[in-house]
């Protein structure tokens, strides 16, 4: 395996840590334990915990619980490059670090490139030490003048033009696992041992995978890749993120939902501002915003399982008839059937009134149509000296039997 100069990738306190990014390729998944945690689409349905504070537009949101509803990176969708620290990359992966900017990209057909863009020197460490330096002038360096601790090991031939050698013993290779007649390349890869544990990361089979048993550790401001796309940062899920299992998040800033929203636990919201609400059961569906609340079929409001009001094509229904003894209070003018009632009556109706089972309607004679009961009265509508206030029905009929009441004398 091949590093990048100025890029690590070490064990540190029983995990594998990197100076720089992990970048899968496309279809590949990090995982724990043989069980993907994270895909180039999605998260895998074992993480069910986070602590986001933003998310992007959601299809569908599940919560069982109580709801209480960063830039250093630039991509180029134009030349489909990458930069870090730069918005100008020059390679398909740009990292632009103490004005030196590193390149990893193809500048020809067939040639792949690591190096530095700038007129600077190429290093690769471990343990924060440069094990191999390319200087700008092409001088290769393995190991350092002081610690001498320079060892390349060549499982095959050299060919060189002038060999010139010192008390040193040099290698120089590059680390690839092949397979053999005798085995695969599965179960290969890189191991540290120590006396209390060993830690590794290997090839495993069923999927192809790379497997470790300590954690990965980037350093601050990386991230990890899929696809040459971040998934996952130290603050936030990548944009290709779009599905999930998590049952808990953090406090969200905001909240755009596209699609079905189900909350099967308690809404606290602080000052909520709400255009329109809708509800539908497929049957029925009501919609409220600041207009008012409308329904497609019938709509009611009940006080313990029970209507108080209720309306459809049909009828409104004010109150409750398995409740008549209970008061329903008007403050305020009543008039039935008139838009501008007379100011100075408490109510007003437009036609004939019903009261006490007793109807009362005008005309300027009785009746001579209709049903009426006994008791029933027609106030005369044009009263006249000499005339009458009305006519009471004492015989029950169509139109029934009139007598005149309250004589209008002269004075």
């Amino acid at each position: 395996m091949t590093l990048p100069a100025n890029q690590q990738f070490t064990s540190r306190s029983d995990r594998l840590w990197a100076d720089n990014n992990l970048d899968l390729t496309a279809n590949r998944a990090y995982k724990i334990d043989n069980i993907p945690v994270l895909s180039y689409g999605e998260l895998g349905i074992t993480v069910t915990k986070s602590n986001l504070r933003q998310i992007g537009t959601l299809n569908t949101l599940e919560v069982t619980g109580n709801a209480l509803i960063g830039e250093f990176a630039y991509f180029n969708s134009t030349v489909n490059r990458l930069g870090l620290g730069t918005d100008e990359p020059n390679a398909s992966i740009s990292i632009l670090d103490n004005n030196v900017e590193i390149a990893i990209g193809s500048p020809a057909y067939g040639l792949a490139n690591i190096g530095t863009y700038s007129n600077s020197d190429l290093a690769i460490t471990t343990d924060n030490i440069a094990r191999i330096t390319v200087k700008n002038n092409g001088e290769v360096i393995i190991g350092d003048a002081v610690g001498k601790n320079g060892v390349l090991r060549v499982h095959g031939s050299i060919y060189v033009d002038n060999f010139v050698s010192d008390t040193r013993v040099d290698r120089s290779s590059s680390l690839e696992f092949k397979a053999s007649k005798e085995g695969t390349v599965y179960g290969l890869g890189l191991t540290w041992s120590s006396a209390d544990f060993t830690r590794q990361m290997i090839m495993k089979a069923g999927p192809d995978r790379l497997w470790t048993n300590v954690s990965f550790d980037l350093a601050e401001n990386h991230s990890y890749f899929l696809n040459g796309k971040p998934v996952l940062t130290e603050t936030g899920l990548g944009s290709s993120i779009v599905t999930s299992n998590l049952v808990q998040v953090g406090s969200l800033q905001s909240l755009t939902v596209s699609g079905n929203t189900t909350l099967q636990g308690d809404l606290i919201a602080g000052d909520t501002v709400v255009k329109s609400l809708g509800l539908n059961n497929g049957v029925n569906s009501i919609s409220v915003d600041v207009h008012g609340i409308n329904s497609n079929k019938s709509f009611r409001a009940s006080v313990k399982q029970a209507d108080v009001l209720y309306g459809d094509d049909n009828e409104i229904v004010l109150g409750n008839s398995s409740q008549s003894r209970r008061p329903v209070k008007v403050f305020g003018q009543l008039s039935v059937g008139i838009n501008n009632p007379d100011p100075s009556v408490g109510l007003a109706v437009a036609g004939d009134l019903s009261f006490s089972d007793k109807k009362f309607t005008t005309g300027d004679s009785a009746p001579a149509e209709g049903q009426f009961n006994k008791g029933d009265i027609c106030w005369n509508s044009n009263p006249q000296a000499s005339s009458y206030v009305g006519w009471i029905c004492v015989v029950s009929g169509t139109p029934g039997q009139w007598l005149p009441f309250g004589a209008i004398n002269r004075q």
